[in-house]
C-alpha cells in the first residue's frame, strides 16, 4: 500500500497531538537520556559505546528500548521529538 507523504505526516503528527504538555522523555532512565542526547548530537553507536565503556550491542539495546518507550522508529524521529519537547536546541548559527 502507498500512503501519500502529506497523509503520512498528518498521521505522524496526530500520534503526538493531545500529549504536547506531557514529556515522553520522563519514561527514560538516566542512561537512556544520556544516550539519547549523544544520538541527537549525531554521535555514532560505536563512538557512544567507546565513550561510555559499553559494547555497541548494549548501546543499540538502549536505542531500541527508547524507541519502543517513545513510540518512534529511528534516530531522526528521536531528534524531532527531542526538539519538540525542548530536550535539545538547534544551533541556528551553524546554518549561516
Amino acid at each position: 500500500r502507498y500512503i501519500a507523504p502529506e497523509i503520512a505526516q498528518q498521521i505522524a503528527l496526530a500520534q503526538f497531538s493531545g500529549r504536547s504538555d506531557e514529556n515522553p522523555f520522563k519514561s527514560l532512565s538516566d542512561r537512556e537520556l544520556q544516550i539519547m542526547l549523544m544520538i541527537t548530537r549525531g554521535e555514532k553507536v560505536q563512538n557512544i559505546a567507546d565513550q561510555l565503556n559499553l559494547s555497541s550491542k548494549t548501546v543499540n539495546s538502549y536505542r531500541y528500548r527508547m524507541f519502543e518507550k517513545l513510540g518512534i522508529g529511528g534516530d531522526v524521529e528521536l531528534t524531532h521529538l527531542a526538539i519538540r519537547h525542548k530536550m535539545i536546541e538547534i544551533d541556528t548559527d551553524s546554518f549561516s
